[in-house]
């Protein structure tokens, strides 16, 4: 027999589409302030929106009548006939948001008009009015939100950590309030405030909810055409980041997440950014309602485009034009009309170039009773190189004590043959490689990567012995990262601590005090040495703490490793190779990269065409 369900039960499976999690309700309730003409608009959550989701606005507020029948399913001001659908203009049109979430917790309305003496308080539950009375209440709109999914324990069970939570109304808050930099907006969890963004310009408000580091690493992006208009911000290509996070599209100031878009935003930066890395963009498309659909997914963040072909190659073309005119890339043919004439210079006259007076025969050495440059070169060339630790050859010099070690993963390989092989100096070419000589050959070791299966073996080990990785000491480094960033470390302190981490945080900043032994502690890159232990510890990636230890070695092992491209001296250069030599697997890293590689004398002539 078929029946129709009632209204209780079509509520519940209406929220299960719209509110998946606390985030949801911040979404839909923060949208419908915004749609009611807010100026200010505060967001206040307790126990990351299981206790209470607060939303205060000072928008056009509601009468009583029209605050009741907000509550009933379908009920809308947005809508009054089916051709309405093709002309939205703002964000909540269905009138499914405030049903669903009252079938799911517990929801009070305080509203109040401008003209109304007094205002009134609506209480729901289960999708049933409670009471309802007369109320004093500022103008606008206060719903408050309480024991969200209350009467679905399974629903409530399979949410996720508070941190984890609150990461995602952070993300939903933030999308709204970059699309009105006008408005001014506030967020606070468990008394205390995380964001508070009075009225700024777009990359003001880009900046304030991304991190203050953002706005120094973003370019203007504008491209007006028939079809559509883009505009918003890039990110420098020597900006990108391995965390997703600050990928942001909006179709007529609606977030929308689009694979094909972000695609060609990609393709424009094919050989400016390393493989695995994502730039950061907030690309805004503005186009007529009619071309297109944003009625295709429950909680409106799929759209489809009409001319969806057209607008990737002008997004392609954008992007790359913007990226070509701040000289990240090779300037694209740009129309020149109503570019200003640049003046021929006068190459009638001649103007000698400054001369330097300086002394040939000064020697700089001779004074101070030190050697020459020529005399050190000579010293260090000279037949007892074997004695001097500033040149080293573990893998090849027979009376080290390490080609037995080496040798013992080669087998009998001629290649390695180290037999009446002399020691040789170590190479180092860009502070990538180091490359040094045998018998067959030349041997060339990845530097990164040599570093990455080190530490791996090093990790590996300590790991399997349960105990935490070994902390080195270092002076405190402060770091300004994305709340996102921030939020995921915090979540996990207690494992960067049994990892080897020391990092304590405040608002919009992380100090690094120490970091596990073999660590690099290059300054400059620590922003992305978080980033990247952010991606690691993350939802989106593989349950960090249910790794196996080789999973987890490797990961840390890999963003251990990270760091500038700098020479190494030549008492770091001589450790490096004696310690992957000594290591039971030195050829490849954990993923399979490899770590050196042997180029004999036959493939050298082959190389030079001999």
């Amino acid at each position: 027999m078929i029946r129709v369900l009632p209204a209780h039960i079509s509520n519940l499976i209406a929220a299960g589409e719209v509110v998946q999690r606390p985030a949801s309700v911040v979404k839909e309730l923060v949208e419908n302030a915004v749609d009611a003409g807010a100026t200010n608009i505060h967001v206040i959550i307790r126990d990351s929106g299981r206790t209470l989701i607060q939303i205060i606005d000072d928008g056009c507020g509601m009468s009583p009548e029209d605050a009741r029948t907000a509550f009933l399913r379908h009920a809308t001001s947005k809508i009054t006939s089916a051709e309405d659908l093709s002309n939205i203009h703002t964000f909540g049109f269905r009138g499914e948001a405030l049903a669903s979430v009252c079938s799911v917790a517990e929801v009070t309305l305080r509203t109040k008009r401008a003209n109304d003496d007094t205002g009134i308080e609506i209480k729901f539950a289960e999708s049933k009015q409670v009471s309802e009375g007369e109320v004093s209440t500022p103008n606008g709109s206060n719903f408050m939100v309480r024991n969200l999914f209350y009467n679905i324990p399974a629903r409530r069970k399979f949410l996720k950590s508070d941190a984890t939570e609150f990461r995602q109304i952070l993300s939903e808050f933030s999308r709204i309030a970059i699309t009105r930099p006008d408005i001014h907006f506030r967020l606070s969890h468990n008394s205390g405030e995380i964001l508070n963004l009075p009225p700024a310009t777009l990359k003001k408000r880009i900046q304030d909810t991304a991190g203050k580091d953002m706005g120094k690493e973003l370019v203007e992006i504008s491209v007006k055409t028939s079809i559509i208009n883009i505009s918003g911000y890039i990110g420098k290509p020597e900006d990108s980041r391995k965390t997703p996070g600050y990928q942001y599209l909006f179709a007529n100031n609606r977030y929308f997440r689009s694979p094909y878009f972000q695609k060609a935003v990609l393709k424009a930066y094919d050989g400016l950014i390393q493989e695995g890395t994502l730039p950061s963009f907030f690309i805004f498309f503005e186009t007529d309602p009619q071309k297109l659909d944003v009625n295709i997914h429950p909680s409106k963040t799929e759209i489809k485009f009409e001319d969806d072909s057209a607008i990737f190659d002008i997004l392609y073309s954008g992007t790359r034009e913007s990226l070509g005119k701040n000289s990240f890339m090779p300037s694209i043919d740009f129309d020149q009309e109503g570019a200003p004439d640049i003046p021929k210079v006068n190459t009638s006259f001649y103007v000698a170039p400054p001369k330097i007076n300086y002394d040939p025969l000064f020697n700089p050495f001779k004074d101070l009773g030190g050697e020459t440059p020529e005399e050190i070169d000579r010293r260090f060339h000279s037949a007892d190189n074997s004695a001097n630790p500033q040149f080293f050859n573990p893998a090849f010099n027979s009376g080290s004590g390490h080609a037995s070690s080496y040798s013992s993963n080669e087998g009998s390989d001629p290649l390695f043959n180290d037999e009446a092989i002399p020691a040789k100096p170590l190479l180092q070419i860009s502070g990538k490689y180091i490359m040094t000589t045998i018998k067959s050959g030349v041997i060339l070791i990845d530097i990164k990567r040599a570093r990455e299966r080190i530490l791996y073996e090093k990790y590996t080990e300590t790991l399997r012995e349960g105990v935490g990785i070994i902390q080195q000491s270092l002076f405190p480094v402060s770091v300004e990262a994305g709340l996102n960033t921030l939020s995921i470390l915090k979540e996990n302190e207690s494992v960067l601590k049994y990892l080897g981490f020391d990092i304590s945080f405040n608002h919009e900043t992380a100090t690094v005090s120490a970091l596990p032994e073999g660590f690099s502690d290059d300054f400059e890159t620590m922003e992305e040495v978080l980033d990247n232990l952010a991606e690691m510890l993350s939802e989106e990636g593989n349950d960090f703490g249910k790794r196996s230890v080789e999973q987890l070695a490797a990961k840390l092992a890999k963003t251990g490793s990270f760091g500038k491209n700098e020479p190494l001296n030549n008492l770091e250069a001589q450790t490096l190779v004696d310690t992957l030599f000594a290591c039971k697997e030195p050829n490849y890293t954990p993923s399979g990269n490899s770590c050196l590689r042997v180029i004999t004398v036959d493939e050298l002539s082959t190389i030079l065409n001999r």
